[in-house]
């Protein structure tokens, strides 16, 4: 039975038998003496050990750009698709990552919605200075330093069925693709390219559309590819495109006479890397300056084909040439269409 003691001060009181309180006081709770918080219990010789256990601490996501060691962590957990851009100093990178975050910002946008983000701190930050209350007359997007490591940029986009997809953007000094493209060996200092899924090289149409920079400009991006290829860094890439950047600047001025120069010059690109991987060439407008009606151009299509579903391995039997069986052979004659 529960002592008194541990009710009431007053030795002779027996409320915790009977339930009265010895002086009289109803309730009891009344009594100075019920309940006082110096009534030491019977057990007060019990110390109690200090424990030395100790909590995990909890990691909480910055929201920045995330690096080498946070993708490999996020690629544990969930698919992603590395999209790596690739390009000289302000060939506009930064831009473009800066530019499909603020499509999301306003909504849907090309059949898929926000569906989350590890670094929406990251993607503010760049798109700041493209704001009006930036406070700046012209929208612009701060240049990647050189001496800043890669850095990593995640959306996560839902489509209307299916999961959602997770897309990575890399984002690097152009300075470090203009020195590995002279000095080789730095290729090994580019390991996003060894993560990607897709590499997207970026032709700056500012520096094509100025006559004085444009023949040593299309002489280099045909180096930097041939570079990546010739040494090996764009052997796990699934797909290789050109984005040709700033069309804006492409229908300024003698604008016949630039598209020329660009249709023919993106055509020497097909014929020389097709065989290589290239894919396509598409043009984009990130941030439209020089000519407003162009507007944001060619965003939504690199969006679809970034979270295209990818194609089905093809299941069916190989056919044999001159194969001794019978079976094989009309195996051989249905796949090339000859007749039987």
């Amino acid at each position: 039975m529960t002592d008194q003691k541990t009710l009431c001060q007053n030795a002779e009181c027996q409320v915790a038998t009977t339930g009265k309180c010895h002086l009289g006081h109803d309730p009891v709770e009344r009594c100075p003496n019920y309940a006082r918080d110096d009534i030491v219990p019977d057990n007060a010789d019990v110390v109690a050990e200090p424990t030395t256990e100790r909590v995990a601490p909890v990691e909480i996501c910055s929201g920045d750009v995330m690096h080498l060691e946070d993708l490999a962590t996020l690629a544990r957990t969930t698919p992603v698709r590395v999209v790596a851009l690739v390009g000289d100093q302000r060939a506009g990178k930064t831009t473009l990552i800066a530019s499909i975050y603020a499509m999301y910002c306003k909504g849907p946008f090309a059949g898929m919605a926000f569906a989350g983000s590890r670094t929406l701190v990251g993607f503010a930050k760049r798109h700041h200075l493209a704001l009006l209350n930036s406070g700046r007359a012209d929208p612009t997007t701060p240049r990647t330093s050189r001496d800043e490591p890669v850095a990593f940029f995640h959306l996560a986009l839902s489509g209307a069925v299916g999961p959602p997809v997770h897309l990575v953007f890399s984002d690097r000094s152009g300075e470090a693709y203009g020195d590995a493209r002279i000095v080789t060996d730095l290729i090994q200092n580019l390991p996003e390219l060894l993560q990607a899924d897709r590499v997207c090289f970026l032709l700056d149409g500012a520096k094509l559309a100025s006559k004085d920079q444009r023949p040593a400009y299309s002489r280099q991006f045909k180096q930097m590819i041939h570079a990546l290829l010739d040494n090996g860094a764009l052997v796990n890439v699934k797909a290789v495109e050109v984005l040709s950047t700033k069309f804006d600047l492409t229908k300024r001025g003698d604008a016949e006479e630039q598209l020329r120069y660009l249709d023919a010059y993106e055509r020497t690109l097909i014929a020389e890397f097709n065989a290589r991987g290239l894919t396509e060439c598409y043009r984009v407008c990130a941030l439209p300056k020089a000519d407003q009606s162009v507007g944001f151009l060619g965003l939504d299509e690199a969006i679809k084909r970034w979270t295209a579903a990818p194609p089905r391995p093809e299941l069916g039997p190989e056919s044999i040439a001159d194969a001794p069986r019978q079976i094989d052979r009309m195996l051989a004659k249905a796949t090339t269409g000859d007749a039987a």
